[in-house]
């Protein structure tokens, strides 16, 4: 892809990381110009970027200026996988996690530059709080690309990436959660031992490992209420905030009425007045 003028090329990538740069109301003058600069397959590339919402644009933003702020965020994330396999604590980590989220919402509005609507702030959260559910959900906010914003209640449904990230994510990045269980479980089976275990040994070995999977099940069914609960309460406080706004702009509405209704009633005085004085006139 050509700069204008020159024989100077600029990768898709390149492209992308300046077009997501800027705020969604710039992004589609800019694009079209890019797709007259780009030739070929690329034209088609850069005319596939799509213009991100106002909060995907946000959570893009804090991805560029606070990186070491989400980054630590998304660590957060694998440590809680962990937490879940008994190697953390879950409640000390989610606490961190719901304090991590609430800094970022914070830094929002000076990182994108803009005033944000409580829905754009529910929505970014929402979007962090997702960083944290999955290493490819991560990867996705880390991109600094989303075109839109990410929602993980819980209970293993996850977002689509190709719909909510611009361009797929570099080489490498994993977009589905480890199967670390799994794999232990084929290394177990496939790795030799000295002499096979008596029958006595493998029926103590089942009860053990059962317990040990319905405790990392019920350790990830916590995960996934946290999350649920962490998602119900961001809505509860935006639900919260709506109503004291309503309740502002009706007492301001009730003093409007007050004072009209006095405007009124002194001007229904004054007209009472006048029709008197023109009585007396009109009798003299």
């Amino acid at each position: 892809m050509r700069v204008l003028g020159n024989d100077v090329r600029v990768s898709i990538e390149e492209v992308a990381d300046r077009l997501y740069a800027l705020e969604p109301e710039e992004f589609t003058a800019a694009r079209d110009v890019a797709v007259k600069n780009a030739d070929g397959d690329d034209r088609k590339a850069v005319k596939a970027l799509r213009k991100p919402t106002v909060a995907a644009y946000v959570v893009n933003m804090l991805a560029r200026s606070n990186r070491d702020d989400v980054e630590a965020l998304v660590a957060l994330g694998d440590d809680l996988r962990k937490a879940m396999a008994g190697k953390g604590d879950i409640r000390e980590l989610s606490e961190q996690r719901r304090d991590a989220v609430r800094e970022l919402v914070h830094a929002a509005p000076d990182a994108a530059g803009r005033d944000l609507t409580a829905a754009v702030e529910e929505e970014v959260a929402a979007t962090l709080e997702a960083a944290t559910a999955d290493p490819g959900l991560g990867a996705a906010v880390l991109s600094g690309r989303l075109v839109k914003p990410l929602r993980y209640a819980g209970f293993g449904t996850l977002p689509d990436l190709d719909d909510v990230v611009a361009t797929p994510l570099r080489a490498g990045t994993p977009s589905k959660s480890k199967p670390a269980p799994k794999a232990k479980a084929r290394h177990r089976a496939t790795k030799s031992t000295p002499a096979e275990k008596s029958p006595s040994t493998r029926a103590r070995a089942k009860p053990d490992e059962a317990s040990a999977a319905e405790l990392t099940r019920l350790r990830t069914h916590v995960l996934d209420l946290a999350g649920a609960a962490d998602d119900a309460q961001r809505r509860y406080e935006q639900a919260g905030r709506a109503v004291a706004e309503a309740r502002k702009r009706l007492d301001q509405a009730e003093k409007e009425r007050a004072e009209a209704h006095r405007e009124a009633s002194a001007a229904h005085r004054e007209v009472e007045r006048a029709r008197r004085e023109l009585g007396k006139l009109e009798r003299k």
